[in-house]
This record gives C-alpha cells, sequence and structure tokens, in this order.
C-alpha cells in the first residue's frame, strides 16, 4: 500500500510539472507577436540568400543574389518599422480610449481616496503612530491589522466624549461616495473592453473579483438601517473603509492613470498631515518643552554671567528686526518682510530659522520673497523639517 501511494505521488508530481510546463509555454506564444517573428524570419533568409551568394562563382549570379537578398532585408526591415510605428500609435489611441472609459471610476476612487486616508492618517498622527498609511501599496497586512485592532474597539464604552467623537470622526463618510464607485465600477462593460483589445486578459480577471465589491455593497446595506446600534454601526463602517480602501488599492496597482492621480493627491496630503502633526501633537510634546526649558536655562545663565548683554538686549536693532519679521509672518504681511531682507544679517541663524519655521511657509510662498532669501543666503529655499518622534 505504501508503494502504491509512492507511485501516485510521483505520478502526481510529474503530471503537475507538466501542466506547469505547457502552462508557460502556452503564455510564451500568447505573448508573441507572430507578425514581427514573420518578419525577423524574412530578414534571417534574406540575410541566408546574401551569405549564399558569397559562394556563386558566376558574378552576375552572385550580383542577382546579392540584390535579391538586400532587398528581402530592406524590404523586411521597412515593414518591421512601420509595424512598430503604427503598433504605437494605436497602443496610444487604446490608452487614451482606455483613460477616458475609466475616467469617471478613477474621479470616484480620487475623491473617496481623499476621505478615507485623511480619516486614517489624521487619526494616526494626532495618535502618534510611527507609520502612515498611503495607496498604492503592495503589502496590506498592516493596514489590515491596524483595521482589525480599530473594530475591535467598543464605542459604547467609551466615556470620554472627545475619544468618542475621534472614532466617530475616523469612521463615518458618506455613504454617497461609496455608492458613486460601485456604480461606476459596475457599469464598465468588461466583456466588450477585453474583446476591443483595451483591457488585457489578466486586467479582465482581476477587473471580474467582486469579492471586495460585494462585501462593500454588503455593509451599505446594513448601515442604511437608521436601527443600528451605535457599536455595530461603528464595526461596519471601519470594515467598509477596510475593503474599499483595499479594492482602490488594487485599481492603483492595476492602472498606471489611477496610480498617477493617488500619487498627485498623496502630496498634498503629506503636507497637511505635517501642519497637524507640528501645530496639534509636536508644540505639545514633552520634547518641545524640554526644548524651551533647555534654552530659557541657557539664555539665564549666559545673561548671568554677562549681565551686559542682557542690558544692550533691549536696545538690539537686530532682536527689534526679529520681532518685527515674527510679526508680519503670523499677520501674513508680504511686503513688510520684503522692507527688511536689506537689514537681515546673513549670519543671524534666529531670524533664518524664523524664515524657514513651518508657520512662515505660507507667506514664503511669495516668488519675490525666494528670491531675496536665495540672494541673501544663496541657497534656495526650503521649510526646516521637525524631527518626529515615534510611539
Amino acid at each position: 500500500m505504501e508503494k502504491l501511494n509512492i507511485v501516485w505521488i510521483k505520478k502526481w508530481k510529474i503530471k503537475r510539472n507538466l501542466i506547469s510546463v505547457m502552462t508557460k509555454i502556452k503564455a510564451f506564444f500568447e505573448k508573441r507577436n507572430w507578425n514581427y517573428v514573420a518578419i525577423i524570419a524574412i530578414i534571417f533568409g534574406g540575410a541566408v540568400v546574401v551569405y549564399t551568394s558569397c559562394w556563386i562563382n558566376d558574378s552576375d549570379r552572385r550580383n542577382i543574389a546579392v540584390g535579391i537578398g538586400t532587398g528581402i532585408i530592406t524590404s523586411a526591415l521597412v515593414t518591421l518599422y512601420l509595424e512598430i510605428i503604427n503598433a504605437q500609435i494605436e497602443r496610444k489611441k487604446l490608452q487614451k480610449y482606455k483613460k477616458m472609459i475609466f475616467s469617471p471610476l478613477c474621479d470616484s476612487v480620487r475623491k473617496l481616496y481623499i476621505h478615507i486616508i485623511l480619516n486614517i492618517d489624521e487619526y494616526r498622527v494626532r495618535e502618534e503612530k510611527k507609520t502612515l498609511f498611503f495607496i498604492p501599496m503592495k503589502e496590506t497586512k498592516e493596514i489590515s491589522d491596524f483595521f482589525k485592532k480599530m473594530q475591535e474597539i467598543d464605542i459604547e464604552s467609551i466615556t470620554e466624549e472627545k475619544e468618542k467623537r475621534k472614532l466617530e470622526e475616523f469612521s463615518t463618510i458618506s455613504l454617497v461616495y461609496f455608492k458613486e464607485i460601485i456604480s461606476q465600477y459596475e457599469g464598465l462593460p468588461f466583456e466588450s473592453l477585453l474583446l476591443d483589445n483595451i483591457i488585457t486578459q489578466e486586467e479582465y480577471d482581476n477587473l471580474k473579483h467582486f469579492t471586495l465589491i460585494n462585501e462593500c455593497k454588503k455593509c451599505i446595506h446594513m448601515l442604511s438601517d437608521n436601527n443600528m446600534l451605535d457599536k455595530d454601526k461603528y464595526y461596519t463602517s471601519v470594515h467598509l473603509n477596510h475593503c474599499m480602501l483595499l479594492f482602490m488599492n488594487r485599481l492603483a496597482r492595476m492602472f498606471k492613470f489611477i496610480e498617477v492621480q493617488i500619487e498627485a493627491e498623496n502630496k498634498w496630503i503629506k503636507t497637511h498631515l505635517d501642519d497637524i502633526y507640528y501645530n496639534e501633537v509636536y508644540l505639545f510634546s514633552d520634547e518641545y518643552v524640554e526644548q524651551w526649558a533647555e534654552r530659557a536655562e541657557a539664555e539665564a545663565e549666559y545673561y548671568a554671567e554677562h549681565p551686559e548683554a542682557f542690558e544692550d538686549m533691549e536696545e538690539s536693532e537686530e532682536d527689534r528686526l526679529f520681532e518685527k519679521i515674527n510679526e508680519a509672518i503670523w499677520a501674513g504681511d508680504v511686503e513688510t518682510i520684503k522692507k527688511c531682507f536689506p537689514q537681515i544679517d546673513k549670519n543671524d541663524k534666529q531670524i533664518q530659522a524664523e524664515l524657514t519655521w513651518i508657520v512662515a511657509k505660507d507667506v514664503m510662498k511669495n516668488r519675490e520673497l525666494r528670491e531675496l532669501y536665495f540672494q541673501k543666503y544663496g541657497v534656495k529655499y526650503k521649510v526646516r523639517k521637525e524631527k518626529r518622534r515615534n510611539s
């Protein structure tokens, strides 16, 4: 009996390997453009004719053979060139048409992505989490673990109103955005797009996976019930966001034009999150308080040792200039800062630090101010990055 099992296992392995090899061979031939193969074969044939002409003794016949061979090669090369050009033109047309067909879905994905990713990452920034999430992402285990952890929270057991409101803001997004994506997706003529070669067989197979969309529809149906308990509503909303984000990530990885649009949104989202971190987290962190305490202590020691510097401080032109620039930054007064630039000492690191502070970012968007900054310090203007603390 044991010998029979061994024989059966060996046969099964051989059969599996044969199927694998046949699948690879089939895929190889399906990917080949047989027009190109035929043209290359003709070029090779022409080259053979030219080569064999070397062995012909009769000069007239040799010249005829060379002429025929070079003619074949030249014609085949021209045909190959035209085939490549036409293929590129056709490919561009298909890509343009493909982008147009998917444009409504792409726009719906972009709008909902902004809502979901802001809810997720704003929550994580305020909780001082180490990593933020953006799509497209290759590995989704970490974000799935995060959603699973968020689903485990019993929102009804939370008594603190501020914490409860934070979780509600994290999970709540209008169902209109979800319904719009599902409507656009289900309205796509998948079979027609495949037959017209607008999408590939691989893209078609991926698009026909309705598991995530069906799960989203199930959640939307449940959330339409106004009698749901807060606990169930929160759990279902988090699950809906999770499924839809995975679906959008799959689309972004599948289609380059969706990925490009998502990446463009990621740029301003990251800047927005940096602002939230600085203004709502960093300014109230122990690190920030310690920095100012150390600075105050160092200043106190310095002025204790140099009382004359403290007396001069009130009359210092540099300090008055610093205060003037600081007030102009907070007021967004571009003209005042422009007038102050000629008086700035380029070696004054305090004023330079003030100008590169994140609060000065908006006022320093002015092109003339950036040019003045470059002329003064010899480097391009760049906002000073504050180091984040990891939780």
